[in-house]
């Protein structure tokens, strides 16, 4: 016994239902270029926003290096720019 493979027509799509299926298709085609657009911009704006981080790193490890603050003390740069060493309670009373 034998199993036929070949493909048998058995109808054939209205015009109107072939000139929406083609709509359809095609808007679903320009989506999916849409998407690769984004995909591609949202990796580029990924690649900058790492960059732009690297560069703020890079900025304060100076700025740190600068004003003479260790690597081991915390230090935070408030919005105005001031920057502020956190000293421990321990280093306050053996100061005191």
């Amino acid at each position: 016994m034998s199993v036929n493979t070949e493909p048998t027509q058995v109808g054939s799509l209205t015009e109107e239902e072939l000139a929406e299926f083609t709509r359809v298709r095609n808007i679903a085609s320009q989506m999916i270029q849409q998407l690769g657009s984004l995909e591609l911009r949202k990796n580029k704006l990924i690649r900058d926003l790492e960059n732009n981080e690297l560069n703020a790193k890079q900025l304060l490890s100076q700025a740190r290096e600068r004003i003479g603050i260790s690597e081991e003390t915390p230090w935070q740069v408030r919005d105005d720019g001031a920057i502020f060493a956190l000293s421990s309670t321990e280093e306050d009373k053996t100061e005191g």
